[in-house]
């Protein structure tokens, strides 16, 4: 499930990719029209980026799916949390320093793509080695909160957790929850 939020927090940088560099060559330097082909081979580098892209966001839509699924089976209950602390700005960090500065500008260029391809990769490794996939814009804009929090008694979790949660969840809540990844968990409150 870890990487498949990893792939899904980044699904917004696939969309405003595609929306910012949507324009294709229709006419060669002497204005004239292009066939099928010469639109092919001027706009090549730039056809493989948006289906790149737009795969992406297929894949994430299902990886949610999945995402809501997941969070339906094999919970456990009756956990109550303290020390919780909600993370608001979470996404919104994660998409103000990672996704807005990636919008290169050259990805009509084999260059501009191989960096953006590059700094991508590299992103994944990053976060996929720390828990900030957690921060996911996605799941922020479709109401889901993230919290700092600890377990006042649970033998299988110990010490910081974070939690992604699709309630609001206090310090007296009693929670069912699924483990994601190490202590990243999907959360959520039961009772009152």
């Amino acid at each position: 499930m870890k990487i498949k939020l990893l792939m899904q927090s980044l699904s917004p940088l696939a969309v405003l990719t595609i929306i910012k560099n949507f324009s294709f060559s229709t006419a060669n330097s002497a204005g004239q029209s292009l066939s099928v082909q010469g639109f092919i081979d001027i706009n090549m580098t730039m056809i493989i980026v948006d289906i790149i892209c737009a795969l992406w966001v297929l894949v994430s839509i299902w990886f949610y799916i999945e995402f809501k699924a997941f969070k339906w089976t094999d919970k456990k209950k009756g956990y109550q949390l303290r020390n919780i602390k909600e993370h608001e700005e979470a996404s919104l960090n994660f998409y103000i320093t990672i996704i807005i500065p990636l919008l290169i500008d050259e990805v009509d260029t084999i260059h501009g793509a191989l960096t953006l391809g590059l700094i991508v990769l590299s992103l994944c490794v990053l976060l996929y080695r720390t828990k900030l996939f957690y921060a996911n814009p996605v799941l922020t804009f479709l109401g889901y909160r993230f919290y700092e929090f600890e377990f006042l008694e649970n033998k299988d979790a110990r010490g910081v957790c974070i939690g992604v949660a699709g309630n609001a969840v206090g310090c007296e809540s009693v929670i069912e929850y699924k483990k994601i990844s190490d202590n990243v968990y999907y959360i959520k409150r039961i009772g009152k």
